[in-house]
C-alpha cells in the first residue's frame, strides 16, 4: 500500500483501526483480555481489501481476483480460529477479545475506503473524507461517554 499510496495515509488507516479496535472491545467485551495491534493489523487489511475493490478495474482482473481471495481467506480463517478459542475451545487460558479484530476491519474498510479511491484528490475537498471523520469523531466520543459513565470496573 505504502508505494502507491503515501505514507501518512496507510498511517492514518492504521491509527484508525487501533482505535477503533479498543475502544470497541472496551464497551462490547470489556473484561477481555486485548493484546497487540489487531485492529490496526485489521484495518490494513480492510484498506487493501478496500484498496483492491476500488481500484479493481486497474488490475489485471485475475490479480484482482486472487488478491480479494486471499484477504478473504486470511480474515476468514482468523475469525474462525478467534471465535473457536474464544466460545468452544474451554482451555483455562485468558478469553482474548476478538471485538479488536471485528472492528479493526470496520474501520480500515471505511477510512481505507476515503484513502484509498482518492489518488490524486485533496482529501480536504472530498465530502466522503468529512463524512468519515466526523462519523469517527462521533464513535469515539459515544466510546469515551459510555466507558466513564458504564465502566465495568470496579
Amino acid at each position: 500500500l505504502e508505494l502507491v499510496h503515501k505514507g501518512f495515509e496507510v498511517g492514518m488507516v492504521y491509527l484508525s483501526g487501533v482505535l477503533a479496535g479498543s475502544l470497541a472491545s472496551s464497551i462490547f467485551d470489556p473484561l477481555s483480555a486485548l493484546v497487540g495491534a489487531s485492529g490496526g493489523v485489521y484495518a490494513l487489511l480492510g484498506g487493501y481489501f478496500m484498496n483492491a475493490v476500488v481500484n479493481f478495474r486497474e488490475m489485471i482482473p485475475l490479480l484482482g481476483v486472487f488478491r480479494i481471495l486471499v484477504i478473504v481467506l486470511i480474515v476468514g480463517g482468523d475469525f474462525g480460529f478467534a471465535f473457536y478459542r474464544r466460545f468452544v475451545a474451554h482451555d483455562e487460558v485468558l478469553k482474548v477479545s476478538f471485538v479488536a479484530h471485528f472492528a479493526g476491519i470496520v474501520a480500515g474498510m471505511t477510512v481505507g475506503y476515503v484513502f484509498f479511491s482518492a489518488y490524486n484528490q485533496k482529501l480536504l475537498k472530498d465530502p466522503r473524507f468529512w463524512i468519515c471523520i466526523v462519523g469517527y469523531i462521533l464513535f469515539f466520543l459515544f466510546a469515551v461517554i459510555y466507558n466513564v459513565v458504564f465502566s465495568p470496573a470496579p
